[in-house]
C-alpha cells in the first residue's frame, strides 16, 4: 500500500500520523510518502471551513490556492492519512482529486462534513459513536518492544534506585503554569529523591519556559538529577529514550506524551495545573485514568502539581501496574475493516 502522509507543523500532529501510518504497516507492506501540510497566509481555519462547505469542489484548484499542492505532481497513493486542523481540509481534496480514497485522521474534526473522512480516531469514548469515529488512544511512533520491561513498583522500598522520567511541558492550549508550579515541581523532584531514592531522568521540551529550563540545569549541577535532557540544545526528539525508565512522569499539558507513557508500556503519572480548563482533553484523559489497559489495576493517574507531596506521589506510583496491552495492535485492529483487511 502506498500511504500519503500529511504533516503540519506541530509534533504532537504529526507524530499521530506518523502512528496511524505505522499501524497501517502492520497490516501489510507499505510505501510511504509525506507532505509538509502548510495553509497560504489567506487559509486560517475558518475560511478553510467556509470553503469547504460552499466552494470546495474544484480540489486541485483550492488545493493550489490553499496549500500550494500541485496533485497532479504527486504519485497515487492508496491512503491518505492526517492530524491536525491544518490537514483536514488537505485531506478531503485530496481524497477527491483521487477518487475517493480512504482519508483516516487521527483526531476529532468539527465544523466540516466528514462524510469523506474513512475513519477518525478519536481520544475520548463520547465521541467513538459518531459516524465513522473509534476510540483508541492517541497514536504515537513509540514502539514498546525497544525498551526493556519496566522494575515493577510495588512498594516504597521498590523505589529506591528506580529510574523516573519526567517529561516536562509548558503553556499550551487551556494550559497555564504559574511559576508556584514550576517551583513545586523543583521540590517535588528533590524530595523524592532525597526521601525515596529515585533516579529522575528529566527532558524539557520546545514549550518549556527558558527560565525553567535554567532551574532544571541548576538541580542537574546539583546532582539530583540522574539525567538531564535540555530541549533548547538536544532538540526534538531527544525525548525518545526516557520511556524506557521505570516510570514516566508528564506535566499534564501533553496529551501525546502521556499517551506515549502508556503506549511504551510504563505506568504514568500526569501533574496537573490548577490553571487548567476542563475540556476534551481533560475528559479524554479521564477516560485514560480508568481504562484498564489489558491489567487489572490502574496504569494511569492525574496528581496536583501545586499541592502534591513526596509521601502522595510515591503511594500513586506504586498502586499504578505497567500497561499490557500493544496498543498499536489495538489501532491496527480499529484501521482493517475501513480499510478492507484482516486485522488479526
Amino acid at each position: 500500500m502506498k500511504l500519503l502522509v500529511l504533516r503540519d507543523k506541530k509534533p504532537g500532529h504529526f507524530n499521530q500520523a506518523e502512528g496511524v501510518a505505522l499501524a497501517v504497516g502492520r497490516l501489510g507492506e507499505t510505501e510511504v510518502a509525506r507532505i509538509d501540510v502548510r495553509p497560504s497566509w489567506f487559509a486560517h481555519d475558518d475560511v478553510r471551513k467556509l470553503i469547504m462547505r460552499r466552494y470546495g469542489r474544484d480540489a486541485r484548484a483550492w488545493l493550489r490556492r490553499m496549500y500550494h499542492i500541485e496533485a497532479d505532481a504527486l504519485e497515487r497513493p492508496d491512503v491518505i492519512i492526517g492530524s491536525g486542523r491544518p490537514t483536514i481540509a488537505a485531506g478531503i481534496l485530496l481524497s477527491r482529486v483521487f477518487g475517493g480514497l480512504p482519508f483516516l485522521y487521527s483526531g476529532g474534526i468539527g465544523g466540516y462534513d466528514t462524510r469523506e473522512v474513512s475513519l477518525m480516531v478519536v481520544a475520548s469514548p463520547r465521541a467513538a459513536g459518531n459516524p465513522r469515529c473509534a476510540w483508541a488512544l492517541i497514536p504515537s511512533t513509540i514502539d514498546p518492544d525497544a525498551y526493556a520491561p519496566p522494575r515493577r513498583l510495588a512498594a516504597p522500598a521498590d523505589l529506591r534506585g528506580a529510574e523516573l522520567a519526567l517529561l516536562v511541558g509548558g503553556t499550551a492550549y487551556r494550559k497555564e503554569w504559574p511559576q508556584n508550579e514550576w517551583e513545586a515541581l523543583i521540590r517535588l523532584v528533590r524530595e523524592t529523591a532525597r526521601d525515596f531514592g529515585v533516579r529522575w531522568r528529566v527532558s524539557t521540551s520546545r514549550r518549556t519556559p527558558d527560565e525553567v529550563g535554567v532551574m532544571f540545569a541548576a538541580l542537574a549541577a546539583e546532582g539530583a538529577l540522574a539525567e538531564f535532557v535540555d530541549y533548547r540544545s538536544a532538540g526534538p526528539g531527544s525525548v525518545r529514550a526516557l520511556f524506557g525508565a521505570d516510570a514516566v512522569v508528564v506535566t499534564e499539558d501533553s496529551m501525546s506524551m502521556l499517551a506515549e507513557g502508556i503506549t511504551a508500556k510504563r505506568p504514568v503519572i500526569g501533574l496537573r495545573s490548577a490553571k487548567v480548563h476542563d475540556g476534551y482533553a481533560s475528559e479524554a484523559i479521564a477516560s485514560w485514568c480508568t481504562a484498564r489497559w489489558g491489567v487489572a489495576g490502574q496504569s494511569l493517574a492525574i496528581l496536583p502539581l501545586g499541592t502534591v507531596t513526596g509521601e502522595q506521589f510515591a503511594a500513586t506510583l506504586t498502586r499504578l501496574e505497567p500497561p499490557q496491552q500493544d496498543q498499536r495492535a489495538e489501532l491496527s485492529k480499529l484501521i482493517a475493516p475501513v480499510l478492507g483487511l484482516d486485522g488479526r
